[in-house]
């Protein structure tokens, strides 16, 4: 009761209340700054190529590799296809060499055969990819796979994504650079 005789309208129930209701409005634009820090936190990498592949070519190759890195599935990463020679600083360089065949190799010096290009040649290569950012070299990815040829070949895209996991994933050779210089500093 008050001093004018009418009940109290503030029971500890509605006080709580007030308490939670004003603490919940005061967090409402925190949550907001969390999600756009959330995708300031996003990296987006320019991805080149060094050089063409049978049967795909330069300027492909860069749209082909960065819609295959994107579907490796890493939040943190967004990748466009380098544009020109500018040299981006953060970036990822990947080189394809076609790797001799087993049984040995005669240097051709002819141009591939129009069978060669559109058979595909079943050709082993080595991938590496190497990440820079600031401008700086932070590491490199190496990779063996068999190239089959032309813009759609499953076994150079799951590779491309395989390498791309190995390059920038959880537990991938970026990712222990961090851990390795963060337990030096301890």
């Amino acid at each position: 009761m008050t001093d004018d005789g009418e009940a109290s309208v503030t029971s500890p129930a509605l006080a709580w209340r007030r308490v939670a209701l004003v603490t919940l409005w005061a967090l409402v634009p925190t949550f907001g700054q969390l999600s756009s820090a959330a995708a300031a936190a996003q990296v987006t990498l320019q991805v080149g190529a060094s050089q063409g592949l049978p049967g795909l070519h330069h300027s492909a190759l860069a749209r082909f590799i960065a819609a295959h890195m994107a579907g490796a599935g890493l939040a943190n990463w967004r990748f466009e296809p380098a544009a020109g020679d500018a040299i981006a600083a953060d970036r990822v360089e990947w080189t394809f060499k076609l790797n001799p065949y087993a049984g040995g190799e005669v240097r051709n010096f002819a141009h591939t055969s129009v069978n060669e290009r559109e058979l595909g040649l079943h050709r082993p290569i080595t991938i590496e990819a190497r990440l820079y950012l600031n401008g700086e070299y932070q590491t490199l990815v190496e990779a063996q796979a068999i190239f089959h040829g032309g813009p759609n070949d499953p076994a150079l895209a799951t590779a491309v994504a395989s390498v791309t996991q190995n390059l920038l994933g959880p537990s991938g050779a970026y990712r222990a650079i961090d851990l390795g210089l963060r337990r030096g500093h301890m």
